[in-house]
């Protein structure tokens, strides 16, 4: 058995192990250019344990909710691999981390967000085999570099692939595959690039544009535009940064999707996919973005440390206001709110964009209802009653809103004029 303590490049805290020889030599395949060496010595500094009982491999940590066990080094290295991302951004709160790969094009990163059985990893592999340097298949971190540009970091972990492998996958990433170190089991295989195919850890690249992919049987590859409300809408779903601000969250995912444009990729092949992107990426038409001072000097405030809970409210009795601390943002007529802990966003439909605006003013819900019917006479009033009340519940639960200060009036005096 080999006990000690893994220790990674550019992370205090550390792995404990009491592992098996196959365990440690899974390692450089999985983690090829993020440097980690085990230790003897830690200080209690570890934030999870990999022990081998029985012949399975038992990972603990604080930050899980139960122990996982597993029966082979490659899950898991897995599931090592979300606590590994979850220790950095503890490390570093700084850090935006979005769930996606990530794949340089032209000196920029096309950023692909994670989609439920898109072929995000197998699409990644058959970019690589094309010749397309790999940043990461599973989580980018971003943060603010050199003159202000908003980067993506390599994590310089190697891609893992699904198994069985399609198809579609195509003869050049087969041949990859086939000529490059692996390990797997009978659910994933994870496939090390060469040097040179897969960026260091720490390596930054600028964003240049979201690509987010549907897989779809028998469909020619196309690309088409998405909007960006859309596009914000779905990052805030891939977004996993817990420490930082919801404000500051929201305002950096509204910039990134402001000025990174962003498309649908439709595709079954996946070298049909791979010609699509070389063609629309082979170079760039504007500078690459640079964050705004503004907002470069609040985004990264960490978010309250205490758990927020919201003030009950019976929303039948009195008037009520927006609570203070929060934040809007607007994208394409469509608007995000950041809830009053810090730690939440709310998207609002159009129904609730129209209470929202009303609650700028104190407002009671029988004076919304009472507006809103005035508003859109057509629509049934028992219906706006049921929306208003919901809205109104809703946004209290969320700690949206406050009970409106009694508003001070100088009281009425008669005037006395001399005769």
């Amino acid at each position: 058995m080999i006990t000690g303590y893994l220790k990674f490049d550019d992370l205090d805290a550390t792995v404990a192990l009491d592992v098996d020889q196959k365990f440690v030599d899974a390692l450089p395949v999985v983690f090829p250019h993020w440097a980690h060496t085990i230790v003897q010595q830690d200080n209690d500094n570890s934030f999870a344990t990999v022990t081998l009982t029985d012949s399975k491999y038992i990972i603990t940590s604080p930050y899980m909710d139960d122990p996982a066990t597993f029966k082979d080094p490659a899950n898991t290295l897995c599931s090592l691999i979300v606590e590994l991302a979850w220790a950095r951004l503890r490390e570093d709160t700084s850090l935006l981390c979005l769930h996606g790969a990530a794949i340089a094009f032209a000196g920029r990163l096309v950023i692909f967000p994670s989609t439920r059985r898109a072929g995000k990893s197998t699409l990644t592999v058959a970019l690589a085999a094309a010749g397309k340097k790999v940043f990461t298949d599973d989580f980018l971190p971003l943060k603010a570099t050199n003159g202000g540009l908003l980067s993506g970091i390599s994590s310089g972990i190697s891609p893992r692939l699904r198994l069985p492998l399609p198809d579609q996958i195509g003869p050049v990433a087969l041949d990859y595959i086939q000529n490059r170190s692996m390990i797997q089991n009978r659910q994933y295989r994870f496939v090390t690039p060469r040097t040179g195919e897969l960026a260091k850890f720490g390596d930054t690249a600028p964003i240049g544009s979201l690509v987010f992919l549907e897989r779809t049987e028998g469909a020619t590859a196309k690309i088409e535009p998405v909007s960006k409300s859309d596009a914000l809408t779905a990052l805030i779903k891939q977004n996993f940064s817990r420490a930082m601000n919801a404000a500051g969250i929201l305002k950096m995912l509204d910039f990134i999707t402001k000025s990174a444009p962003a498309y649908r990729l439709i595709y079954d092949d996946a070298e049909q996919a791979v010609a699509l992107l070389e063609s629309r990426f082979q170079g760039w038409n504007q500078t690459a973005p640079t964050i705004p001072a503004s907002l470069d000097n609040t985004v990264f405030e960490s978010a309250l440390e205490t758990e927020f809970i919201p003030e009950a409210l019976d929303i039948s009795k009195g008037s009520f206001i927006h609570a203070s601390g929060i934040e809007e943002v607007s994208s394409d007529g469509k608007r995000f709110l950041t809830g009053h802990n810090g730690k939440s966003i709310h998207y609002l439909n159009d129904g609730a964009v129209n209470i929202w605006r009303l609650l700028e003013e104190p407002t009671s819900t029988t004076e919304a209802i009472e507006m809103l019917c005035a508003v859109f006479p057509d629509h049934p009033a028992e219906d706006i009653r049921r929306d208003v009340t919901a809205t109104f519940t809703e946004f209290a639960r969320n700690g949206l809103l406050q009970k409106a200060d009694t508003i001070c009036q100088t009281p009425e005096i008669k005037a006395t004029l001399p005769l």
